[in-house]
């Protein structure tokens, strides 16, 4: 496994770039066929890897972190949602591109964002610059769809097919923007669970789309962010499973930030269950998406696609399940809460590779769009 420490906005946006410059300027990068390649980047939603999130996840860490590198040292510019999305999107930090939390206030998905911002996100690029076919489907920003910032009606520019979550992550009982058109959503697991349902749309646009244009095709899940609804057939899964008991778990965090050391020490009994019963809850949700992942592998198999193709998997940010007694959450300057999976294969991307060289591969967030 690769250790080296990186941010992933930086990492992600270099690869990107070099992607689109090698694309026209290299005629041994790809195979002999010199197709560009296509690239799918599949992002969750609060998964942490200090916490062992990447455990129930057994088929992605075969099909893509066995198949490629794994990082274990890979780190987002924001603990928290809307920022850390942003920064993924255009490559800078919160303080370049002013999105510092997630409220419309806040300018996550706001108008000015939209105005400076979204024009210029990577997915924009790979369209107008290297004629890539673009598909979006999921959770975009917390504040997508909200009515003072054009509602569902808004389809960021950069995108060819757009299927964006109103608001933030949910499983049933949601509204998505198909291209600009509301589209409802119950509670029928058989047709509405939104994992399954980004599964689906993924899988037609793999199965329609242009064959004479490479694509760039996200795909951002709700799992396994609150409220952790599992899919029927997972709902009994994990169930003799507890949140990590490492040595910061239930203790004062007495040398930490003042805002750390607010958390009341030792937790109750019954906060310690609660926080037990979340953690399964988070596990199971992420068995459907380890379902996807898997659905998408075999999808772009078949088309004889799989070669081809760049495949990232990784989350927008950690999180923490009683660490120096804090309650479920993210947004801390810690490890658990900053810390992400990431996993990467593609063309030229050897399986199981392991860095030699503790800088090797190492990006920083000075290295933006």
């Amino acid at each position: 496994m690769a250790s080296s420490r990186c941010c992933v906005s930086s990492l992600l946006n270099c690869f990107l770039i070099c992607v689109i410059l090698w694309s026209h300027l290299s005629d041994a990068v790809f195979d002999k066929s010199n197709r560009r390649p296509n690239i799918v980047l599949i992002l969750t939603d609060d998964l942490d890897i200090a916490m062992g999130g990447l455990s129930p996840l057994s088929k992605t860490k075969k099909l893509i972190g066995d198949a490629g590198i794994t990082f274990t040292n890979a780190f987002v510019a924001s603990p928290l949602c809307c920022p850390s999305r942003a920064s993924i999107l255009t490559g800078k930090y919160p303080h370049n591109h002013h999105v510092i939390n997630n409220t419309l206030e806040g300018n996550c998905s706001s108008k000015a964002w939209q105005k400076t911002e979204e024009a210029h996100t990577f997915p924009a690029l790979l369209k107008n610059f290297a004629n890539y076919q673009t598909f979006f489907a999921g959770k975009y920003l917390n504040q997508y769809g909200h009515s003072e910032a054009g509602g569902v009606e808004h389809v960021p520019p950069g995108w060819s097919y757009w299927v964006g979550l109103e608001r933030n992550s949910k499983y049933y009982n949601y509204t998505l923007s198909v291209n600009g058109k509301a589209q409802k959503h119950g509670a029928d697991y058989s047709k509405d669970y939104l994992t399954d349902v980004l599964a689906n749309m993924s899988l037609d646009f793999l199965q329609y789309k242009s064959n004479f244009q490479p694509f760039f095709m996200m795909v951002s899940t709700p799992a396994p962010h609150s409220p952790w609804t599992a899919a029927p057939q997972y709902q009994g899964s994990f169930n003799n499973t507890k949140a990590p008991r490492d040595p910061n778990f239930n203790v004062h965090g007495k040398d930490k930030h003042w805002l750390i050391r607010q958390a009341k020490t030792p937790m109750s009994n019954s906060s310690v269950q609660f926080l037990d019963d979340a953690f399964r809850k988070r596990w199971r949700t992420l068995l459907s998406v380890d379902d996807l992942v898997e659905k998408i592998v075999q999808r772009l198999e078949d088309r004889g696609e799989l070669d081809n193709t760049y495949i990232i998997f990784t989350s927008d940010n950690g999180y923490h399940t009683g660490q120096f007694s804090l309650p479920l959450d993210k947004r801390q300057l810690y490890e658990f809460d900053i810390r992400v999976p990431l996993m990467v294969r593609g063309p030229n991307i050897k399986p199981n590779q392991t860095t030699k060289k503790k800088n090797e591969l190492s990006f920083s967030s000075v290295h933006l769009l």
